[in-house]
């Protein structure tokens, strides 16, 4: 379900970048991302890596589970950001896509840069 899940919300990426605020035309570069590890990077795989004009990276995680994310999808996100390669002078911002919700917990910790539920990233692509 979760592969399926991930192929849905690439295949509303216009959804997406309404809920981000990025305008299509700013996209440079969107879909998983591979990093293979050599001697002086780490490997990661990211669900999702969208890059923009605005020298702008958002490292989305898309997780599809049946009960609320809890606070060790932080560290998930955190590690994955480490080992990261990314080019100078780049911001990057934490995403989460979910199903049924976070905890608390996560919401408090003000981590993410954005939180879409996907039921309410349907919503706004009907909007």
């Amino acid at each position: 379900m979760g592969l399926q899940f991930e192929n849905l919300v690439l295949k509303n990426c216009e959804q997406l970048f309404d809920c981000l605020e990025i305008s299509t035309s700013d996209v440079i570069m969107f879909g998983p991302f591979f990093q293979r590890g050599t001697r002086r990077r780490k490997g990661c795989q990211i669900d999702l890596l969208i890059q923009t004009r605005r020298r702008t990276l958002y490292l989305c995680e898309i997780k599809f589970q049946a009960n609320e994310i809890g606070v060790e999808v932080i560290e998930q996100i955190r590690k994955k950001q480490e080992k990261l390669s990314s080019p100078k002078g780049f911001s990057i911002h934490p995403v989460l896509i979910c199903v049924n919700g976070v905890t608390e917990k996560v919401r408090a910790s003000e981590y993410f840069d954005k939180i879409i539920d996907f039921s309410d990233f349907l919503r706004t692509g009907n909007e």
